[in-house]
């Protein structure tokens, strides 16, 4: 079969409960990772084998997506910084806005040889693996109040040959037993509850509620206190850096600088939203 046919019948099936960007994203993702073939064979138009077992996986993918169920909890994985991670409803599905994250610190710091850096909130654990498989001669932490998300982490470390020491607190009643570090690294929880609202509801009934909001009245209740954390744990000249919820940029910067923090900066990500904060101690 022509895997372009294919890809076209998979995207005119998804649209009926999917936007036109997202159904063909889907559809590339579903013939990755069933038939093993990419992209550009797609746009070749190359010939591809189907059988019965196929079209019966395809049926199925689609009757889970057409729940609401995210592709990414269907397929049990997600690409980030090109390599691959487990994912399930205990973790967040990775957001580009995190890898954009991820790729400002690497090129801040091109080397990180003997250096501590601890993840705060670390979910699958996808920053703290990607800096340790970046930067090999680091030493990283991963930080998280959820045994279930530290699991799926622990996991993803192994999947990806990733030396990271891993630690379950919460960060909020508890000061951590960690060593002077060089950067701390937080996506803290920042959609506020009234913004539920405009959300696609797969994503709060899929994604854990924890990991995504905050009270209306106490936005920045994490970034206040890992700041607190953050400026006693670094060393002299340390950096914190944060994702934000675009609205909060003026306040996390001053919040920072209230805390001791300088050279503290905002940044926008590539759709020119406020979406990171970082600093100095």
């Amino acid at each position: 079969m022509n895997s372009k046919l294919l890809l076209e019948k998979l995207i005119k099936s998804i649209l009926e409960f999917e936007t036109e960007g997202e159904a063909e994203a889907i559809a590339f993702l579903i013939l990755e990772d069933i038939l093993q073939i990419s992209r550009m064979d797609v746009m070749m138009e190359k010939e591809i084998e189907t059988s019965d077992s196929i079209h019966e996986k395809l049926d199925s993918i689609l009757s889970e997506l057409r729940t609401g169920k995210p592709i990414q909890h269907i397929l049990g994985k997600v690409e980030f910084y090109s390599r691959q991670f487990l994912v399930n409803p205990n973790v967040l599905i990775p957001r580009r806005e995190t890898e954009e994250l991820v790729h400002l610190i690497l090129e801040n710091h091109p080397d990180l040889s003997e250096q501590l850096i601890v993840d705060i909130g670390t979910g699958s654990g996808i920053i703290p693996i990607t800096i340790a498989k970046e930067r090999k001669h680091c030493e990283v932490f991963a930080v998280d109040i959820s045994s279930s998300a530290l699991a799926t982490a622990k996991r993803n470390a192994k999947l990806n040959h990733a030396k990271v020491s891993f630690l379950q607190a919460d960060i909020l009643e508890e000061d951590l037993d960690l060593p002077k570090s060089n950067i701390w690294i937080s996506n803290p929880p920042y959609v506020l509850e009234k913004e539920k609202a405009e959300m696609e509801t797969k994503v709060f009934e899929h994604e854990p509620a924890n990991a995504l909001f905050v009270p209306d009245h106490d936005a920045l209740i994490f970034y206040e206190r890992i700041s607190k954390l953050a400026f006693k744990h670094l060393v002299q000249g340390g950096e914190l850096y944060f994702e934000i919820n675009e609205q909060f940029g003026k306040e996390v910067k001053k919040l920072m600088e209230d805390n001791g923090f300088r050279n503290v900066k905002i940044m926008g990500d590539m759709q020119g939203k406020d979406r990171f904060v970082f600093g100095r101690k």
